[in-house]
C-alpha cells in the first residue's frame, strides 16, 4: 500500500497457496505480502456471518508502523481471502486453519477486501 510519499507496506513472501475449485481443478494464486508462519500484533478473525457470507473481525485495526496484522481464517463454510485494495498483499483464496501475516513498515490507510464476497470488506490503519 502506497502513502503520500509513495512507499509501499513492507511485504514478507508467502511460503504457499493455491486451492481447488469446485470442480476439482487445481487453482493458483501469485500470493504476495504476507507469510503462513509468525505472529502478528494485531489479530482478525475471517469468520462466518449469519447474516452474510463471512466476515473480518475487527474489520477495522489500528497498528504502529513496523507492527503486523495476523489473519486468522476460521470460517469452515466457505474460503476468503485478504486482499489489499491496491494489490500491495494478497492472502490467496484461504480455508479454515489458514493463517497469513503482513507486517506494515509505513504509516498510512490500508484497505482491503475478499475477491469471493464483495461486502467483506476491511482497514488497518498505521499510525
Amino acid at each position: 500500500m502506497e502513502d503520500g510519499d509513495g512507499d509501499r507496506s513492507s511485504a514478507l513472501v508467502l511460503a504457499a497457496c493455491g486451492g481447488s475449485s469446485d470442480n476439482g481443478s487445481s487453482t493458483s494464486c501469485s500470493a504476495h505480502g504476507g507469510t503462513t508462519s509468525g505472529t502478528g500484533t494485531a489479530t482478525v478473525k475471517v469468520v462466518s456471518d449469519p447474516n452474510t457470507i463471512g466476515k473480518y473481525d475487527p474489520s477495522t485495526v489500528t497498528i504502529k508502523a513496523g507492527d503486523s496484522v495476523l489473519w486468522d481464517f476460521q470460517d469452515s463454510a466457505a474460503p476468503h481471502t485478504v486482499t489489499a485494495e491496491d494489490s500491495s498483499f494478497d492472502s490467496c483464496t484461504q480455508n479454515a486453519g489458514a493463517k497469513f501475516v503482513v507486517t506494515f513498515s509505513k504509516a498510512g490507510d490500508f484497505k482491503y477486501h475478499c475477491t469471493i464476497h464483495a461486502q467483506m470488506l476491511g482497514d488497518v490503519k498505521v499510525s
